[in-house]
């Protein structure tokens, strides 16, 4: 009889061989998770089309607690490596093969989603283990170097021509689609549904922000407004299409 372990070991390994046998290698699909951009939507996405076993999910920050870098976990065995991985960390397990997708969101939504999520989810663990930590506030968070620009920062060395998809948060449903039939994926079977989370809630219900304050995280965004620009028309033009 064979064990759950040994079941596991020879099915990855059949996939291994199938992909092969199909002219595609490993890792087939680079997804750069940017922050609040609907990213676990999209693993959960990718799972369904790739199988759990199928995406390898990871990001820099337990990368950099472990004193890991990504070559040293088993890259080659997963069709899709997914996660909040820049291009120049992600890149280094690439093959000529491999095709780049991210998803983007409008840079001010995005800074202030992310604020919320440090607001009710990060702070909260860091009061935990100092009680004296003090809640920074959100004109000081955008201020912070890096929390400026972190689309470009995510994206910095590979042009947006050279992505294989780019969708949009603001037009998931759409977007995934689109992908889905650039990919063969089984599109019926797509759950398509995107996730509202207990920190977009949050957003939603807060009293809206002044208009000096959308500006200031406006001018702290500047590149990401503009690369978000550009990846609109060439969306609009058809460009991943």
């Amino acid at each position: 009889m064979f064990q759950p372990s040994e079941i596991e070991y020879y099915i990855k390994l059949f996939k291994r061989k199938w992909y092969s046998a199909t002219g595609r290698s490993y890792p087939h699909l680079l997804s750069i998770h940017i922050p609040k951009t609907a990213g676990r939507t999209f693993r959960e996405i990718l799972k369904s089309q790739y199988g759990v076993d199928g995406v390898l999910s990871l990001d820099h920050h337990y990368l950099t607690k472990h004193n890991e870098q990504l070559a040293d976990h088993p890259t080659d065995q997963y069709p899709v490596i997914h996660g909040h991985l820049p291009y120049q960390q992600i890149s280094k397990v690439a093959l000529p093969s491999s095709r780049y997708i991210t998803w983007l969101r409008h840079p001010v939504d995005r800074v202030i989603s992310n604020y919320y999520y440090y607001k009710h989810s990060v702070f909260p663990a860091k009061l935990k283990r100092n009680p004296s930590a003090q809640l920074i506030s959100i004109e000081d968070f955008i201020k912070r170097p890096k929390r400026r620009n972190i689309i470009n920062q995510y994206l910095e060395g590979i042009n947006l021509e050279a992505l294989f998809f780019v969708g949009f948060q603001e037009q998931f449903n759409e977007d995934v689609v689109r992908l889905g039939r650039k990919l063969h994926w089984r599109i019926s079977e797509l759950p398509l549904q995107l996730r509202v989370n207990e920190n977009e809630r949050t957003k939603q219900s807060a009293p809206s922000l002044s208009e000096e304050l959308i500006m200031k995280i406006r001018k702290c965004n500047e590149k990401d407004l503009a690369l978000y620009e550009k990846a609109k028309q060439l969306s609009e033009q058809g460009f991943w299409s």
